[in-house]
């Protein structure tokens, strides 16, 4: 019997090594099939919608400053393009000499006038003693008249002679209105020549920066010419730029932007303070002016770009990695107990190389990163949390920690 069971014994041997070679063999073909893949997992995050805008800066407000008295020639310029001027500051200097010698002129017309205004006030003064001499004369006469002492040709010559001394007095005092009127113009134009002297200096109607000076020394003003200089109110600088017709019609007054210029380290902020009324028919483009944070030192024409923030909201975002796309629909793999499943999700806005998920996926659902065409669904893999290529700084920060933490404590 012990023969036997050695026979029999090693018999088996053969079978039994043949038995544990395969079923090495069919865990290391399970261990196979559990091919790595990394994920990352679905956070809540912020999402923008920017509008992206190129454009340059501009005023905000420009004033053109033009002469007030034509046909005379700029003798001086005081300022020059890109100096910061005041309220009321002198500009340039206009030649004043025909108006001097007006002054003068008006100067000696002042004194003729005031000595006719003396003259006639005289006569007056005679004139109305004249008149109340006849009237006396005239009232004495009518009262002795009836006693006879007077006869009535004696009473008639008397009433004659005040009517002739009432009428010279109403001249006289006519006289006098028409030299003090006379008076009255010679001085006004007196006041029309200082007031041509006074707006012979041109002067800054706002403070502000001067943008470009036009005015040439010994140049003759004219009405038809430019402006001799064109001042930036308040030195108050923002940003122009024409956005399309599709981006134009989502923007409103107040949306929040950022404006990167040259040789600036950091995008300056703004708010859209104007958009046009109407589009150009030519470009399909609308014209919108940003109201900068921070214009101190800015200069007009500086080319920038930029973005608005159209919307912001909170989403699931994912690299755009992680989505398929076929035939135009949209989808990721989700990893779930170590299976795939390819779930069909609906996308929204794209940024910074990150894509939104609108629906067909849950906050803290791990997604396999690159989707590529090596996975299929219900495939066993073993999920490896990624280490980098996080949708966007800062969005999705704190998602792949608290992923390490979730696998650790499974």
């Amino acid at each position: 019997m012990a023969g036997i069971s050695r026979s029999l014994l090693s018999q088996a041997r053969p079978v039994l090594g043949a038995l544990f070679l395969w079923l090495a063999f069919l865990s290391a073909s399970g261990a196979q099939e559990q091919m790595p893949v990394t994920v990352v997992v679905a956070r809540q995050a912020m999402v923008t919608e920017k509008i992206p805008v190129v454009g340059s800066l501009a005023a905000k407000e420009t004033i053109q400053v033009h002469p007030f008295i034509q046909g005379q020639v700029i003798e001086h310029i005081l300022v020059e393009a890109g100096q910061y001027v005041e309220k009321g500051q002198p500009l340039a200097l206009l030649d004043t000499t025909d108006a001097h010698m007006l002054l003068d002129k008006n100067a000696v017309s002042i004194l003729r006038a005031q000595a006719a205004v003396a003259v006639e006030a005289s006569r007056l003064d005679v004139a109305m003693v004249t008149e109340a001499e006849t009237r006396k004369v005239l009232e004495r006469s009518r009262a002795l008249q009836p006693r006879g002492a007077v006869s009535q040709q004696l009473l008639d010559e008397h009433q004659n002679a005040h009517a002739r001394a009432l009428a010279e007095l109403g001249l006289a005092r006519q006289s006098l209105a028409l030299a003090q009127a006379d008076a009255q113009i010679i001085a006004r134009e007196r006041k029309e020549i200082e007031l041509t002297i006074e707006r012979s200096t041109v002067r800054a109607p706002e403070k502000g920066l001067v943008l470009t000076r036009a005015a040439r020394i010994g140049a003759m003003t004219s009405a038809s010419s430019g402006p001799l200089f064109v001042i930036a109110k308040d030195a108050i600088v923002e940003f122009v730029a024409h956005v399309t017709e599709t981006s134009f019609v989502r923007l409103r007054e107040g949306m929040y932007a950022d404006i990167t210029l040259p040789g600036y380290s950091g995008p300056l902020g703004g708010i859209l303070r104007l958009s046009a009324a109407e589009l150009d028919p030519a470009t399909r483009s609308g014209e919108v002016r940003i109201e900068l944070d921070e214009s101190n030192g800015l200069k007009p024409g500086i080319f920038a770009r930029g973005h608005i923030i159209a919307s912001a909201r909170r989403n699931i975002l994912l690299p755009g990695s992680a989505v398929k796309t076929v035939s135009g629909e949209n989808s990721v793999f989700v990893v779930k107990d170590g299976v795939t499943d390819l779930r069909t999700v609906t996308i929204g806005a794209r940024q910074d190389g990150s894509v939104e998920i609108m629906e067909g996926l849950s906050d803290g659902e791990m997604v396999v990163l690159k989707s590529g065409g090596f996975l299929k669904a219900e495939e066993k893999v073993r999920p490896v949390i990624a280490t980098s290529g996080r949708p966007s700084a800062g969005n999705l920060a704190a998602a792949f920690p608290a992923a390490e933490e979730k696998e650790a404590v499974r």
